[in-house]
């Protein structure tokens, strides 16, 4: 029965081979892009879930409240919060911590090979806490001793040429002792939250003076915490338990209320948006679920393509229907047999479109910055998802016209007495309104994405982001020799301008905010503003505008404790004109600075977040030193300009090792995640309108044929061919409008709910609308008049010649 059943629906397919390619291809686009989301989708939702016991990690998150009701939220905490726990709760089976101590020159003892590195240690319990694969080693035992480091297979390469380095000896410029790799790890997936290279054991700070301050340490944030409970625990009552120890052994500080949360391994990556600290690479929850429904919807309009085509040449099949019929053919074998032809066509799709994906993997990994695969090692619920959405697609494009042409009277077919009714063709009517109302969506978010990322990358930031290089200073000689270094810099043909800061615009590390308070306005907490470091050149520099008072004077011992501000934060001090008030940024011994200038407001953080109050205090000053050279350079020959820097460093140390970047390539990092979504809009939109407008044609196709000697009664009667060819596709050209008046509403509430995440965003123009119409509309009329045309076109003579 199912030989009959295949080779049938071979021959029909054969016969037919226009639609039958409509339908392969549209399937083929709408199975392809599906899997290629569903792979991102999938990478999205199993982010950091790859740990054994994910299920019961927790990180501990800090709620700090100011008297005044402000909450900041941060993914750091003091050392007691993990280790008393891990003590004194039986709930709590291990406790991790982890302190980014900044960056290290890391080197081999046995070559010259040398890599500046995060310096950050880990408790002894990191490896059997996460489960990150380890290709030699001990988990157990790797982090225990003191001057002990775990390094990934690719610094192990980078360093030694080779990933078999267990009790090889590196060395870093912060410590005298050389520190003995104990474990190597596979390199980190891309979908972890934790990015490093090489972790320190926490043992290794061995100075009295970080004892004693570890011991009562509770209010710090300095480490990143994590606990894993065991199987039936309760999480709640965990915290419940770490506040109560909390507020029993910290030393409070006066107004200042801390709660302690656990927040779930699982949830880091989509819900850590208002948590400060380190959180990886955050990801955005209402984005993956829009990607869930683009996928579907492009896989159901190459559903709904086959629906329609081959509803819509029922007609054409109507004597076979009737033949079986009489024959004896029961509607169940009828519906078996239709649904093997939409199975036969959907399986030719699903083994193209896993050959366009695997060719297509390599591009989109590179767009995406992922690690997705397809082959033996790919998860087997992606395999297994593959499946599921073979039998639905084949299912959904096959069931509804199985039973509709199956349900058919014979008598009335072998009498050509088809009623194709109106309910059926109100149903491919609407499913060609919802193909196109879809296709007007992508077109409009298409093209709003795009005019907010233009608008980002147009809009007025205060200063001036062009031409700037930006280079790290990683060594205590080079920080020492900054002004002779700058000197240097300058002396350069292609140098312009430099200048030294402790953060840049734009920053990648973390900016350090301060508590600042007006000495004649009496505020028990003061106002939290961001706080760089800076030199007499920074304003120069950058391009920002100082509109009040004097900019720091070179040299000046004095100016160590003046500082300037911007608008934002000279209106939070109610400072109108700068005249020397006094400030005060509350530290182990509190800053008393003087505010000797008022600077133009400029954007240092994406446009995402509001305007912020800003303090830039000299480069002497005891909150920050100095980490970046700001270097503004002409176009010409950057290559050759990059060669003369890092020979002035090398003059000053040897073993300084050159690190820069461009500032403007740094901001665009911000806006990273949106170029990705826009480009994905993009494409997702041509696919829409490439496979609804295929569908478009083979209605087209299907409905001249049908109406070809009515055609040619008209043509002999006198009509033009341009009333033919409008008669043709008026009704088509109907469905196109009401898709654009559904379309419309839905697609405005979209992309302002989009655009509400930015502080600084474009307004939705009518003319986008009108754009995406008119665009539907052409294409649609583009589809269908050429199939018209050429119906219009042909002999009427032929076409009436027979019955």
């Amino acid at each position: 029965m199912f030989k009959n059943y295949f080779k049938t629906a071979w021959r029909n397919v054969m016969k037919h081979k226009t639609f039958s390619f409509i339908n392969i291809f549209g399937l083929t686009i709408g199975l392809a892009s599906f899997l290629l989301i569903a792979l991102y989708i999938f990478d999205e939702f199993t982010f950091d879930r790859f740990h054994k016991s994910a299920e019961n990690i927790y990180r501990v998150i800090e709620t700090r409240t100011t008297p005044e009701g402000k909450q900041t939220k941060s993914a750091g905490a003091g050392f007691q919060v993990s280790e008393k726990p891990k003590t004194d709760f039986p709930e709590v089976k291990d406790a991790v911590r982890l302190i980014a101590l900044g960056r290290v020159n890391v080197s081999a003892t046995e070559n010259t090979n040398v890599f500046y590195e995060n310096y950050t240690l880990a408790s002894q319990d990191f490896l059997t806490t996460f489960s990150f694969e380890l290709l030699e080693g001990d988990r157990h035992t790797a982090l225990i001793g003191p001057h002990s480091v775990i390094v990934t297979e690719e610094t192990a390469q980078k360093l030694f040429s080779t990933t078999h380095v267990i009790g090889r000896m590196i060395k870093n410029d912060r410590d005298n002792q050389l520190f003995k790799i104990t474990a190597v790890l596979k390199n980190l997936p891309v979908n972890s939250h934790l990015s490093f290279n090489l972790l320190f054991s926490e043992s290794s700070i061995t100075d009295d003076d970080f004892r004693q301050f570890i011991s009562s340490d509770w209010n710090s944030g300095a480490f990143a915490s994590y606990l894993l409970l065991d199987d039936k625990a309760d999480a709640h009552k965990v915290e419940a338990k770490i506040n109560q120890l909390a507020a029993a052994g910290k030393n409070n500080e006066p107004g200042i209320k801390r709660q302690y949360t656990l927040q779930p391994l699982k949830d880091i990556h989509f819900y850590s948006n208002d948590i400060e600290g380190n959180s990886g690479r955050k990801g955005d929850i209402s984005y993956v679920y829009v990607f869930c429904i683009i996928a579907l919807f492009v896989l159901l309009i190459a559903c709904i393509n086959y629906m329609n085509l081959t509803t819509a040449r029922f007609a054409n099949r109507a004597k076979e229907i009737a033949v079986r019929k009489v024959a004896g053919a029961s509607r169940r074998r009828l519906t078996g047999q239709f649904l093997t032809e939409a199975f036969l066509l959907t399986t030719v799709a699903l083994l193209l479109a896993l050959i366009l994906v695997k060719l297509l993997l390599p591009s989109f990994n590179a767009f995406t910055e992922k690690q997705l695969t397809l082959n033996n090692q790919t998860d087997f619920r992606i395999y297994a998802g593959v499946f599921i959405i073979f039998i639905i697609t084949g299912l959904l494009s096959g069931m509804y016209p199985a039973l509709f042409q199956s349900a058919a009277k014979p008598l009335l077919l072998l009498k050509n007495k088809i009623n194709i009714g109106k309910g059926n063709l109100s149903m491919r009517r609407s499913l060609v309104v919802f193909q196109f109302a879809l296709s007007i969506i992508m077109i409009i978010a298409t093209i709003v994405v795009y005019m907010q990322m233009k608008y980002v990358n147009a809009k007025d930031m205060g200063f001036n982001k062009e031409q700037l290089l930006v280079v790290d200073i990683n060594s205590g000689k080079i920080r020492q020799s900054a002004e002779a270094i700058k000197t240097s810099f300058a002396a350069l043909a292609q140098v312009k301008n430099v200048s030294v800061s402790s953060r840049v615009p734009g920053e990648w590390k973390d900016l350090p905010k301060v508590k600042v308070k007006n000495e004649k306005i009496q505020t028990p907490e003061g106002d939290d503003m961001y706080f760089i470091g800076v030199d007499d050149q920074f304003l120069e520099t950058f391009r920002i505008d100082l509109l009040q008072g004097r900019n720091f004077a070179a040299g000046s011992v004095a100016d160590s404790s003046a500082v300037l501000i911007n608008e934002t934060a000279a209106k939070a001090l109610g400072i109108t004109r700068p005249s020397e008030q006094r400030i005060e940024i509350p530290l182990d011994q509190p800053f008393k600075a003087r505010v000797i200038g008022i600077i133009k407001d400029f954007n240092f953080q994406s446009l995402r977040e509001p305007l912020a109050p800003m303090v830039l205090g000299f480069q002497k000053n005891p909150v920050q030193s100095i980490d970046y050279f700001a270097v503004r350079v002409t176009t010409d020959n950057i290559s050759e300009t990059l060669k003369q820097m890092d020979a002035v460093l090398h003059g000053f140390d040897q073993k300084h090792l050159f690190e820069y970047h461009f500032l403007d390539k740094q901001w665009e990092l911000f806006y990273r995640e949106d170029q990705v979504r826009e480009t994905i809009f993009l494409i997702v939109a041509i696919l829409t309108i490439v496979i609804a407008c295929l569908g478009l044609f083979g209605l087209a196709t299907y409905a001249a044929e049908q109406r070809i000697k009515e055609i040619g009664i008209r043509k002999v009667l006198g009509a033009s061919v341009i009333s033919i060819v409008s008669m043709l596709s008026a009704d088509f050209l109907k469905l196109v409008c009401i898709a654009a008046v559904i379309a419309f509403p839905v697609a405005w509430l979209a992309m302002n709910k989009w655009l509400a995440d930015f502080a600084y965003r474009i307004h939705i123009s009518w003319w986008i609308f009108v754009i995406a119409g008119i665009t539907a509309f052409l294409i649609a009329l583009f589809t269908i008049s050429f199939q018209s045309i050429k119906a219009a076109m042909m002999n009427p003579v032929k076409n009436l010649k027979t019955e």
